[in-house]
């Protein structure tokens, strides 16, 4: 795949550099209850790229898939507000402890499940993408 294509896909990725550039590094913030909304987000709208530029021809779970990913983007965002409300509380004592909490695991977890579910239908579905705006050009160059 070309530089293009993953373009594409990286820069839906800001929120994320955001969380880990802005608020971890330059902060110096905890950035562990911040990250998961914003890796499962990307996982959305690599999503809603894909669907939007490529019709899957006789298949119909592509809006599923996108309302399945959204639901994993929603369930990582609150249980991800629920591992920061832990972080601020007194039984937060480093990363540790946060593995011992269920709020990490599923926020991580959703968040894992969404940015993956669009990474592999991105490498699925962007060359065949790529091809069509190649034989697209090629038919404008061609009439024009």
């Amino acid at each position: 795949m070309t530089l293009e294509s993953w373009l594409k896909i990286a820069l839906p990725a800001f929120p994320m550099a955001f969380a880990v550039f802005g608020t971890g590094l330059y902060w110096h913030e905890n950035i562990l209850a911040l990250l998961p909304p914003p890796i499962a987000f990307w996982g959305v709208v690599i999503l809603m790229y894909l669907f939007s530029q490529w019709e899957v021809p006789g298949r119909r779970y592509t809006h599923t898939l996108t309302m399945f990913a959204s639901s994993l983007w929603l369930l990582s965002s609150i249980t991800a507000h629920n591992l920061g409300r832990f972080m601020l509380s007194g039984g937060y004592r480093g990363v540790t402890s946060a593995l011992s909490n269920w709020d990490f695991w599923y926020a991580y977890g959703c968040a894992a499940v969404g940015s993956v579910i669009g990474i592999i239908h991105f490498v699925r579905f962007e060359p065949l993408i790529a091809a069509q705006v190649r034989e697209d050009r090629a038919t404008d160059s061609q009439d024009g």
